[in-house]
C-alpha cells in the first residue's frame, strides 16, 4: 500500500524523480520501517502547504526547530495514510478546523535534511526526511493558535512575503512550485463546470429513463413529483404519482380537495408536511394567480414548501430558465468531478455550487434538460451507494476524482446533528372490531395526522390498564404487547404496542373499522408499523 502511494507520484523534475526513486528503494528495503522513526536510513514526514481559496496567501508559523517561517507538517509515526497524517499535523500545529486536500495527488516528493536539535529534553542527531507533500486548503475566517512545543506566531501571510520571511533559502523554491501547482489544479477544478452541459445532454437524450413525470413538462406535473420525490425513491414514487393525478387532476382540485382524502392519497409516502404545504400553494396560486402556475423564479419560491432546488427545477424544465436546480444528486456530482474534499452538507459548499453553474446555465439552450441530466447521472451513474459507474460516466475524460483515484472517498458528508430518541407506549385500543384512533395536533411532527392513542414513556401493564381506565374505555383483557422502531429524520420513536381488548367505547376517541384505516383515515407509517405482524 505504502509502495503504491509512492508510485502513483509523477514528478514534474529530475529531482523529484531521484527523490522518488530512492524512497521507493529504501521502501523495498525497510518497508513500513519507513514510517517510524527509529529507520536508520531516515523516515517518512508528511507536510501539507495550506493555502487560502484564492490562492493568495498561506497559513504558516514559526517553526522552533528550523529557526524559520515554515509549512506544517510532522512524522508519520507508523500511519500509512500519508494524506491522512499531513490533515492531522496541520489541524495540530494550527488550530484550524475547516481544512481539507486541494487534491489527493502528493504534490511533491523531497529529501530534506534535518539539523541536530533537543526536543523533549533529549537530542535529536542529524537525519534525512523523505518528504511527501500535500496541499491543503483553509478558508481564512477561521480561529489559529500556536503548538508550543513545535511553533510560534502562526499567521496568514501573503505568498509574496515567503522569500523575506523564509529563512530557509533551500525551502523557498519549494515553496513557490507548490503554489503554482495549486493555482494550476484550483484553475482546472474552476474550468471543469463549462465541461460538463455538452457531455451530460449528449448522453442524456439516449440514456435517460423513461419516468411518468418526464412525459410532459406542465408545472403542476412537475412540481408534484419534485415534492414527492424528496425523502422518497423514484420506483417509490411512480405509483403514488399516477394515483395523485388521476384523483387530483389540477392545480384547482389540490387547492379544494378534503383533508383526510389528500392525506389518504398521501398515505404512505412519509413527511406529511409535504403535502399540507402542496395543498396551501395550491390555494395560493388560485387565489393571487388565478390559477395559473407563477412563471418567475422569485414567485415560485415564494410559496410553501418550495424551496431553491424545486424552485430551480420548475423554472429550468417547465420554463427554460437559466436557473440550476442543486440537489444531493448535483452536490455528489459536483464533489467528485472536481475532486472537492469539502464536506457537501455545508451550506457555504451548496452555495459555491449553486455560483458556478449559475454561471453555466446562460450559455446553454436546453436548460430543463441540463437539470434532469444532472440529477440523473448522480442518480444512475455517479450512484450514492457503493462505487460509481465511472466507464459508464460521459464525465470521466475530465473528472479530477476518477483521474486521481479518490471516487472512494468522495463526497465528505459529515453530520453535526445529534439524533434523538423518544421512547412511547402506543395503545391498540378493540372494541369489537373498531379500534381508537385520534387527531394529533396541528402543530409539529405528523401534525393534524390520525394516531392510535399513545403516551411518553414505556408504561408497565398495570400502567397501561391505570391510563386506559383513566380514559374510561373500561379495560377487559390485555391481549398482548409489541415492539417497534420507527425512525424519522431527526428523531427515533422506540414504541412500546399494547393491545388491550375494552368493555366501553368512551367519545374521546374515534372508534375505526379496520376498513376505514385503510379507505378514509390516514394512519402514519409510524403507527401503522404497530398493527402489522
Amino acid at each position: 500500500m505504502l509502495y503504491s502511494e509512492i508510485e502513483s507520484f509523477a514528478p514534474f523534475t529530475q529531482e523529484e524523480q531521484t527523490a522518488k526513486e530512492t524512497l521507493l528503494s529504501l521502501i523495498q528495503k525497510h518497508g513500513d520501517l519507513m514510517l517510524n522513526r527509529d529507520c536508520p536510513d531516515g523516515h517518512i514526514t508528511c507536510s501539507g502547504l495550506i493555502l487560502s481559496p484564492d490562492c493568495n496567501y498561506t497559513l504558516m508559523g514559526y517553526h522552533l526547530i528550523y529557526q524559520s517561517v515554515g509549512w506544517v507538517g510532522g512524522h508519520a509515526d507508523g500511519d500509512s495514510n500519508l494524506m491522512g497524517v499531513a490533515l492531522r499535523e496541520a489541524k495540530e500545529e494550527t488550530s484550524v478546523t475547516k481544512i481539507y486536500p486541494l487534491t489527493r495527488k502528493i504534490l511533491s516528493i523531497d529529501i530534506l535534511p534535518v539539523p541536530e536539535h533537543v526536543k523533549h529534553g533529549k537530542t535529536v542527531k542529524t537525519h534525512l526526511h523523505y518528504n511527501v507533500t500535500y496541499g491543503l486548503i483553509a478558508p481564512m475566517n477561521q480561529p489559529i493558535s500556536d503548538k508550543p512545543d513545535e511553533n510560534r506566531d502562526v499567521r496568514w501571510i501573503g505568498i509574496d512575503e515567503i522569500d523575506t520571511l523564509c529563512t530557509e533559502l533551500h525551502m523557498i523554491p519549494i515553496y513557490h512550485k507548490l503554489i503554482e501547482r495549486m493555482k494550476a489544479i484550483s484553475l482546472e477544478k474552476k474550468a471543469i463546470p463549462s465541461k460538463m452541459p455538452d457531455a451530460l445532454l449528449q448522453w442524456y437524450y439516449p440514456n435517460h429513463r423513461d419516468l411518468p413525470w418526464r412525459h410532459d413538462t406542465k408545472p403542476y406535473h412537475v412540481w408534484v413529483s419534485e415534492i414527492m420525490l424528496q425523502q422518497t425513491r423514484v420506483e417509490a414514487v411512480k405509483g403514488y404519482y399516477a394515483r395523485f393525478l388521476e384523483a387530483l387532476p389540477d392545480i384547482s382540485a389540490l387547492a379544494n380537495c378534503e383533508d383526510d382524502k389528500l392525506m389518504k392519497l398521501w398515505e404512505g409516502l412519509g413527511y406529511y408536511s409535504r403535502v399540507r404545504n402542496l395543498k396551501k400553494s395550491a390555494q395560493t396560486i388560485m387565489n393571487d394567480y388565478q390559477g395559473t402556475f407563477p412563471q418567475t423564479y422569485d414567485e415560485i419560491r415564494k410559496l410553501s414548501g418550495i424551496g431553491d432546488y424545486t424552485a430551480g427545477a420548475i423554472c429550468s424544465i417547465c420554463f427554460g430558465l437559466p436557473v440550476p436546480a442543486v440537489d444531493g444528486n448535483v452536490l455528489r456530482v459536483m464533489a467528485r468531478v472536481q475532486e472537492d474534499f469539502r464536506n457537501i452538507l455545508d451550506n457555504d459548499f451548496k452555495k459555491d455550487v449553486i455560483r458556478q453553474l449559475e454561471k453555466v446555465y446562460p450559455t446553454v439552450n436546453d436548460c430543463g434538460n441540463l437539470t434532469q441530466a444532472m440529477i440523473e447521472i448522480g442518480a444512475m451513474v455517479c450512484v450514492p451507494n457503493g462505487m460509481p459507474h465511472c466507464e459508464e460516466c460521459p464525465l470521466n475524460s475530465f473528472c479530477m476524482a476518477h483521474q486521481n483515484g479518490s471516487v472512494a472517498l468522495l463526497p465528505v458528508r459529515e453530520r453535526k446533528v445529534k439524533r434523538k430518541f423518544e421512547n412511547k407506549t402506543v395503545f391498540v385500543l378493540q372494541c369489537g372490531d373498531r379500534i381508537a384512533i385520534q387527531k394529533r395536533p396541528s402543530k409539529g411532527l405528523l401534525a393534524g395526522l390520525w394516531e392510535l392513542p399513545n403516551v411518553e414513556n414505556f408504561l408497565t401493564p398495570e400502567q397501561a390498564i391505570q391510563q386506559c381506565s383513566e380514559w374510561n374505555v373500561k379495560p377487559k383483557e390485555l391481549l398482548k404487547i409489541v415492539n417497534r422502531r420507527h425512525v424519522f429524520t431527526h428523531i427515533t420513536w422506540e414504541m412500546q404496542g399494547v393491545f388491550l381488548e375494552c368493555a366501553e367505547p368512551d367519545s374521546r376517541f374515534i372508534w375505526a373499522e379496520p376498513s376505514e384505516l385503510e379507505s378514509i383515515y390516514s394512519l402514519p407509517t409510524a403507527f401503522r408499523c404497530i398493527l402489522s405482524e
